[in-house]
């Protein structure tokens, strides 16, 4: 199901899905703006240290089912995009109208590899490498429009860690972001994290809701 009109569509509902080592809560900053501009949110928290990536998603299924929604859009950032695109892959009949996906390693993470090489350090990535960080999510089918927003930004201590290039946000590489099918993406000069708490990144989210494409 998608819809090119200029306003979010009766009984539409847009999940927010947080990254690793975050949670739902980190999400309403984005909700809040969002609901600003006319759309109702909903954000998500899920456990990526004891369930991994498809187990998550069935979870949030769950929760997307008791929300009485007409259609939901989906915003992920991070690893939630992962999360989301397994949701997509196993629950193909969903109502879904439109995807963002900001700043996910779709094609895994540099930064969870050597993370997960390390034995003092792989305990943080949890279960979230099984068919997630560690490269194996799932394609996205088309049918429904896909933004991609990615950054440039190279502010935090994971960039001082972990280099990984200027083609980054300082976390996720641009090439890591890449998915067949993308309706459109772009490039913001924001940080990873610092993209889900952005009015810039926001406005292109919103954009992207009602028109299918981030550019007027």
């Amino acid at each position: 199901m998608t819809s090119n009109s200029s306003e979010p569509l009766p009984g539409q509902i847009t999940v927010l899905v947080h990254g690793i080592w975050m949670h739902g809560v980190v999400m309403r900053v984005m909700g809040r703006m969002l609901e600003a501009r006319g759309f109702r949110t909903h954000s998500v928290s899920y456990n990526f240290l004891k369930r991994n990536p498809a187990e998550n998603a069935r979870k949030l299924h769950d929760e997307i089912g008791v929300l009485g929604a007409k259609s939901i859009n989906l915003v992920g950032h991070s690893l939630g995009g992962i999360v989301i695109l397994h949701l997509l892959h196993e629950y193909p009949e969903l109502a879904v109208n439109k995807v963002v996906l900001i700043g996910s390693p779709v094609r895994g993470s540099y930064v969870a590899s050597r993370v997960n090489n390390s034995p003092a350090l792989r305990r943080l990535l949890g279960r979230s490498i099984e068919g997630g960080l560690l490269g194996g999510a799932p394609g996205f089918a088309a049918g429904r429009p896909l933004g991609i927003i990615t950054g440039n930004g190279k502010l935090g201590i994971t960039s001082l860690l972990y280099p990984v290039g200027t083609q980054s946000d300082g976390v996720v590489r641009e090439s890591e972001t890449l998915i067949d099918n993308a309706s459109d993406r772009i490039c913001l000069p924001l940080s990873h994290s610092t993209l889900i708490f952005s009015r810039q990144c926001t406005d292109y989210v919103a954009r992207f809701l009602t028109l299918g494409r981030f550019r007027e």
